[in-house]
């Protein structure tokens, strides 16, 4: 997914692939070196694309919102990601 890749990965040191986000997510573990494309993950990609991603690798909403939850929005709050936790 070429909107995820570029966004996550711009301007960073190191950059990540789709494989590893969705590993870091399912295993409920962050890495230092990657925080900041979490933090773009869940605040710059559109929420349809996260959703997309969530899908692609089999992520559930509940596995989405609980890394979000945990790791994210103490930092960066996504309100548009927030109303789709508050419909599922």
């Amino acid at each position: 997914m070429k909107t995820i890749d570029t966004t996550v990965n711009i301007s960073l040191k190191y950059p990540v692939t789709e494989k590893k986000l969705s590993s870091l997510i399912k295993s409920g573990a962050a890495e230092e070196k990657y925080l900041a494309h979490i933090f773009a993950l869940f605040t710059d990609v559109p929420v349809s694309d996260l959703l997309t991603f969530a899908e692609k690798y089999d992520i559930s909403i509940s596995a989405i919102k609980k890394y979000y939850l945990k790791y994210v929005q103490k930092f960066y709050s996504n309100h548009e990601l927030e109303d789709v936790f508050a419909l599922k």
